[in-house]
């Protein structure tokens, strides 16, 4: 069973690399790679070594906040360490997607002995969170850029509703509503015999941590520092990726509000299940580029330099932080912090 599990883990990784690859070359196609290689070349750096720079703070404003987020479960995590794992977990998101969810709080289990369970529930509760902020965002910023962007958002609309079906959605949410109640008539008739089970006695533990983690966003006592914590990383986002524009003449005249769209494309490209969101990143931030007048080439150089400038970021200071971790002394205190409070 391991070994057929294993293979199916391979498959998807290949099949998703396939993928980043394909709409990578979409992306490129039609593209002077020596020209735009030339404009690289006199690209200014200093602004993208800023925004390396950034994107490193608002990392560490995340560790931050998970720390926040550990503390209503018991326990009380280094801020440094936290940013370890969270480097860490970035780093194999490029090698497997939405892996780096799970090796954060694998890391942090190694250094300061917090279940997985309990690190990812919260994991999972910051996730929410973000994506929450990131609709926000859209819809923000097709308010503040709507003459700019009406004309992308009609399309899509048009597109979608061509291809909409309405008795396959009706048919389709039937059998969902369904199939949820009739799922919950059998665990509640059911619950005794479930309960009893060796499986459910092995697996209580893990759903409890994980409902535990889930729930600590309303237990926070910082409610300040997770608020500031938020909006900082989301500042930093939007700062990181629109100083990239004064590194070409070609984008530095455009605005902040330009900004937000960028932001947006790249949000919506990077939770592409594809690694990095290698691809999706290139064609969503390079297309909102050209509502703007920028050329599809100058679009893809913006894109590129951005997307690669953190790729490696992550390759170099990620790498970096897991060689730290395998250093790091282990916090011993971890359940002697946790039984303090049961």
């Amino acid at each position: 069973m391991k070994p057929l599990k294993k293979l199916k883990s391979i498959l998807k990784y290949i099949l998703t690399l396939i993928i980043a690859i394909a709409l990578l070359l979409y992306v490129f196609r039609d593209i002077d790679l020596h020209n735009l290689l030339f404009k690289l070349k006199r690209a200014n750096f200093t602004f993208v070594y800023i925004s390396i720079a950034l994107s490193l703070i608002s990392h560490y404003f995340r560790g931050y906040r998970w720390t926040l987020l550990l503390r209503p479960l018991g326990y009380e995590v280094n801020s440094f360490r936290a940013f370890i794992a969270v480097m860490v977990g970035y780093f194999s998101n490029l090698l497997v997607p939405r892996m780096g969810e799970v090796t954060r709080c694998a890391i942090l289990k190694k250094t300061d002995n917090i279940p997985i369970p309990a690190s990812l529930g919260n994991v999972i509760s910051e996730r929410i969170l973000d994506l929450i902020i990131l609709i926000l965002v859209i819809f923000l910023t097709f308010i503040i850029e709507f003459s700019t962007l009406k004309d992308f958002l009609f399309q899509q609309i048009n597109s979608a509703w061509s291809s909409f079906n309405l008795i396959n959605f009706l048919i389709g949410t039937v059998l969902i509503i369904l199939i949820f109640l009739v799922g919950g008539y059998f665990i509640i008739q059911k619950k005794d015999s479930i309960k009893s089970m060796s499986l459910y006695q092995k697996i209580r533990p893990f759903i409890y941590d994980l409902i535990n983690g889930l729930n600590s966003i309303r237990k926070i006592e910082n409610k300040t520092g997770f608020f500031v914590s938020t909006i900082m990383i989301w500042i930093l986002y939007y700062s990181m990726s629109y100083i990239i524009i004064f590194s070409f003449q070609s984008t530095s005249h455009l605005d902040f509000s330009a900004g937000l769209s960028i932001l947006m494309a790249g949000g919506l490209g990077m939770t592409a299940p594809v690694q990095g969101g290698i691809g999706t990143y290139h064609a969503f931030v390079s297309g909102v580029l050209f509502l703007y007048g920028i050329s599809k080439e100058d679009g893809v150089l913006f894109a590129t330099l951005l997307h690669t400038s953190q790729f490696f970021s992550i390759v170099l200071f990620g790498g970096i932080s897991f060689i730290i971790s395998l250093f790091l002394k282990k916090n011993p205190n971890g359940n002697e912090i946790q039984n303090s409070i049961s």
